[in-house]
């Protein structure tokens, strides 16, 4: 995996914002503050069409000073949010869908996603869902006593952030309707169970929103439900993008970056090392719970430094793996 854009790199690295930039002809990149200080940017991306009009992939975070930084650099084009024509969203998580409905009501331009991502909208996106929910979540997963207040305080704070309803649907493989690009949607679910990637084979270029990301590896299961193992499917879905090795990856955090094989294939090694962990706890011990198992694993942040939300979802991944060995098995 390599950089290919130095000043999103150093930025990632120092936690500050990159100003926007050249991606190739007629494609930019700009960075879209997030709250929180967990990750400090999102990456919008705008795509100027062969008619002179803009399209916008994943709009960020609402905030006034977002909504400001897009103006600026469309007015530095020459352009204005009237001259947007269509808003794209990989998925449904604020910090890249959330600026879509000022967006489009600034500009008329309707707002596309998956068809399977579309149909979880108008509900709030309010994390692991209510109370009642999770304290059963959380006798099913064995979780003791004295650490269940500080994963039950993140339904409290959930943001109540209400994903906008499609005004179109995209299916997989479809091409966009943006003239002067052949950008083709692809369906990677795994992060949520509609994600949507967006390939330029002419440019060489990968969308790929939290699919595929080059400082971290992206959360699974992290939309409406699914019928489907969550991590089957994404360890299918990172096949699909290995098949592009020559794409330049614009990811929706971080930096630009190449050799998107290598980075799949590393990534699926990620998560099958997290079932191989499982697998030999439950070897030793069938009848674990799940908090048994997640406390026996290896963490980056190492399993005490898991607090609040990052402790429940490091019990909903191992969950996970857990369900995806057993339809392994059978």
């Amino acid at each position: 995996m390599h950089p290919t854009s130095p000043a999103q790199f150093e930025a990632s690295r120092s936690g500050t914002i990159p100003q926007p930039e050249l991606v190739r002809d007629d494609v930019w990149a700009v960075a879209q503050q997030m709250p929180g200080g967990y990750l400090p940017y999102s990456l919008l991306y705008l795509l100027r069409d062969s008619d002179g009009a803009f399209h916008v992939i994943d709009p960020g975070w609402d905030s006034p000073h977002n909504w400001s930084a897009l103006r600026e650099v469309l007015a530095g084009l020459g352009a204005s949010v009237a001259d947007v024509r269509s808003i794209t969203s990989t998925h449904l998580h604020p910090d890249h869908i959330g600026m879509a409905e000022r967006l489009r009501e600034a500009s008329g331009a309707p707002l596309q996603l998956h068809e399977t991502e579309a149909a979880a909208t108008g509900s709030p996106f309010d994390g692991p869902g209510d109370t009642d929910t999770v304290r059963l979540q959380l006798d099913a997963w064995g979780v003791p006593e004295y650490r269940r207040a500080e994963i039950l305080s993140i339904t409290a704070q959930a943001s109540g952030f209400v994903p906008p309803p499609a005004d179109r649907t995209l299916v997989d493989g479809e091409r966009l309707d943006i003239p002067g690009f052949d950008l083709r949607g692809m369906l990677t679910p795994g992060h949520t169970s509609g994600h949507l990637c967006l390939r330029e084979d002419e440019r060489s270029l990968l969308f790929t929103g939290d699919h595929l990301l080059p400082m971290m590896y992206a959360g699974l299961g992290l939309g409406a439900p699914s019928v489907t193992n969550p991590l089957a499917d994404y360890l299918t879905s990172l096949d699909r993008v290995r098949d592009y090795p020559d794409h330049e990856v614009l990811p929706g955090h971080g930096y630009r970056f190449t050799g998107v094989a290598d980075r799949a294939t590393e990534t699926a090694e990620h998560h099958r090392r997290r079932s191989r962990e499982v697998a030999a706890v439950l070897a030793d011990a069938p009848d674990s719970s799940t908090w048994q198992i997640a406390s026996s694993l290896t963490w980056s942040a190492g399993w005490p430094g898991l607090v609040d939300f990052l402790l429940y979802s490091a019990l909903a991944q191992t969950e996970m793996h857990r369900d995806y060995l057993a339809g392994a098995a059978g």
